[in-house]
């Protein structure tokens, strides 16, 4: 049965946070740190005025390729959960990928030293629905429950992801408040 309640999917690298190419890479990352303001404004309407449900989905290829670990990834996802819970907006559920694609990995195995132990056949990075399937199962809940589903992210996997899931996608590229709220309307 539907509620009348949004789940809304966010992107972490570029979306939330300011993207630097593989953030998290470097020890200081707490002082390369720089909140998407105008996203955070969304999300903080989108709470306020509809019932949702808020999870982050992120690929992390940085992990394979040896850029940091997934602890790296848990540390500034936690720290990321704490300062939006400070700003009041509360994500029920984060999701990682530290994968590489097979074929991507050997493509590129010259240029780049992958840990082979992250590199996989079938992942479950974005575009694929697998981080959301995930989520929701740990929170208990299905797809068909939502009466809209919505993805905000800056890139072509987040728009396939939405589609994979035949949501909306708003694509927070270069876009102020206002126009984010419109393109949510």
């Amino acid at each position: 049965m539907k509620s009348n309640e949004l789940l809304v999917i966010i992107d972490r690298d570029g979306t939330i946070i300011e993207n630097d190419d593989f953030f998290g890479k470097n020890d200081n990352w707490r002082e390369e740190l720089k909140y998407k303001e105008d996203v955070i404004s969304l999300l903080s309407y989108l709470q306020t005025k509809y019932r949702t449900t808020k999870i982050v989905v992120t690929n992390q290829t940085g992990v394979a390729r040896k850029l940091f670990d997934c602890e790296r990834v848990e540390e500034i996802n936690n720290y990321l959960d704490r300062e939006l819970i400070r700003r009041g907006i509360k994500i029920a559920n984060w999701q990682y990928c530290p994968d590489a694609d097979s074929a991507y990995a050997e493509l590129k195995k010259d240029e780049i030293g992958f840990d082979w132990s992250f590199v996989k056949e079938k992942t479950k990075r974005k575009p694929d629905v697998g981080m959301v399937l995930d989520a929701l199962r740990e929170l208990r809940r299905e797809l068909g429950e939502f009466s809209k589903i919505v993805v905000i992210g800056n890139g072509r996997d987040d728009h396939e992801l939405a589609e994979n899931l035949q949501a909306k996608y708003i694509s927070v590229s270069g876009k102020n408040y206002e126009e984010l709220l419109k393109e949510f309307s």
